[in-house]
């Protein structure tokens, strides 16, 4: 059931924003601007018969259009917000639809102040930024005429910073460079490992090591190895976000240690070994806080990996501190909390997203996100090792006969689990450049160790 604060008001699904000033879901955007754009009149055949109008749900296999139009005017939609094709640029309207507009950044900005009711207890909202660089993140949405279910997502304009050379911005796929056609013929050979094992063993250690390193508690309960959270209602505390700064490298130390379980990992050239610990750094640092807040079971708190929590509804987390202030927080990290709750944590919830799966998901998001910057050599190696992967988790999948009944099952569930990774690598962008532009404008001091990998130094 989607919640009433965050569904489009014509069809009832998930919004993925404010399209032409009123929410609504992609599909309902996409059917008036087409409506609008086409200058199409619609006949409804029911209200001519009977004198009802039609029920727009998206469950519907097919929507009435001519009520569904009247809807979207009901609700607010403005036909003069619609870009009709000669004002949109000459040629340039020929080739799609462009993506920086005016109105699709003030839409997403306001949509997101509201998403999860992250402001609705008077937080203040991050300032406001320019419209030239917008960072907007994808969602799925269902048909214009016969519609299913879609996912919510949220979208945050950027600062108009453009970012160095130094910087990594290779998570754009645009960027990426191909692999070499030697590189793809070369037969894929399957380690004989359980990757999966390893890696769930060793995220285990780190539940352990964290407890140890950040909670205050009776030794007894500090030691022993387990896929629970780490910690309880008790143990987590407002952030201090300078406390978080002096625990990167904690962090960053526990990622290497993860890494180094796998044996292949010392099989990797120098080179190829920074590469892939760089992305495990970044992923881990945005996956980490997701699971940890799907495991404490409670949205009003965003869990970081070393104990402290920022408020989704207060001021917790939020306050002035000596280094940085609350509206200094505001304007860099809201935006990331945006997506992260709504694109990442909600559809970990939704999936009811386990400890093998969530180990399986960061070593997933890692190697696949290397491959495109190390050698030849590295490059089969973490091939086999994805494979590897896949089959370690279908093993796991049969294991959980009692919970999926059939190979529809699975399948669905790895589907699910692959479908996380693109609002995975948007949201990874999104960090990169907020940390370019805290760095450019000396807003407050990051630990040099988390800049260098993000500047892509070795």
């Amino acid at each position: 059931m989607v919640s009433p604060d965050f569904e489009c008001r014509v069809c009832h699904a998930y919004a993925t924003g404010l399209h032409f000033g009123a929410q609504s879901c992609q599909a309902c955007c996409a059917f008036f601007r087409r409506s609008v754009v086409l200058k199409r009149n619609y006949l409804c055949q029911k209200l001519s018969k009977i004198g009802a109008n039609c029920p727009i749900v998206y469950t519907e296999k097919v929507l009435c259009r001519s009520c569904r139009m009247v809807k979207c005017l009901t609700i607010g939609m403005n036909k003069n917000a619609v870009q009709l094709p000669e004002k949109r640029g000459g040629d340039h309207a020929k080739k799609g639809r462009a993506y920086f507009t005016k109105s699709g950044l003030l839409r997403n900005k306001r949509f997101a102040n509201n998403a999860f009711g992250l402001c609705s207890d008077g937080l203040p909202t991050a300032p406001r930024r320019s419209a030239d660089s917008p960072l907007s993140s994808a969602s799925s949405a269902h048909s214009a005429d016969c519609p299913s279910s879609s996912s919510a997502s949220s979208s945050s304009a950027s600062l108009t910073i453009h970012p160095s050379s130094s910087f990594d911005h290779s998570f754009s796929t645009s960027s990426l460079p191909r692999p070499s056609p030697i590189a793809s013929f070369r037969p894929v050979v399957v380690p004989n490992w359980d990757i999966l094992g390893l890696f769930i063993e060793e995220e285990m250690r780190i539940g352990e090591r964290r407890r140890i390193l950040f909670c205050e508690r009776p030794v007894a309960s500090l030691l022993g190895r387990n896929k629970s959270c780490p910690f309880s209602r008790e143990d987590i505390r407002p952030l201090s976000f300078q406390e978080f700064r002096r625990s990167i490298r904690t962090h960053i130390l526990l990622v290497y240690e993860w890494l180094r379980v796998w044996p292949g990992f010392a099989r990797l050239a120098i080179a190829d070994q920074i590469t892939l610990l760089r992305k495990c750094v970044l992923y881990h640092t945005i996956l980490d806080p997701c699971f940890l807040t799907t495991q404490m079971g409670d949205l009003d708190k965003f869990v970081l990996p070393n104990g402290g929590y920022v408020s989704t509804k207060r001021d917790e987390g939020w306050e002035d501190e000596p280094e940085i202030s609350r509206d200094t927080k505001m304007s860099i990290y809201w935006p990331l909390l945006v997506p992260l709750m709504c694109n990442i944590v909600s559809p970990m919830l939704l999936m009811r997203l386990d400890f093998d799966e969530f180990v399986a998901l960061k070593a997933f998001v890692s190697f696949q996100m290397t491959l495109p910057d190390v050698s030849s050599a590295g490059r089969a190696l973490i091939s086999s090792e994805l494979s590897s992967l896949c089959q370690s988790l279908h093993k796991y999948y049969e294991t959980k006969s009692e919970t999926f009944k059939n190979g529809l099952g699975h399948a669905e569930r790895f589907g699910n689990l692959l479908l996380l990774l693109s609002p995975i690598f948007e949201t990874a962008n999104i960090f990169v450049e907020s940390h370019h532009i805290i760095q450019f404008f000396d807003l407050w001091e990051m630990d040099s160790l988390m800049l260098q990998f993000l500047k892509n130094k070795s």
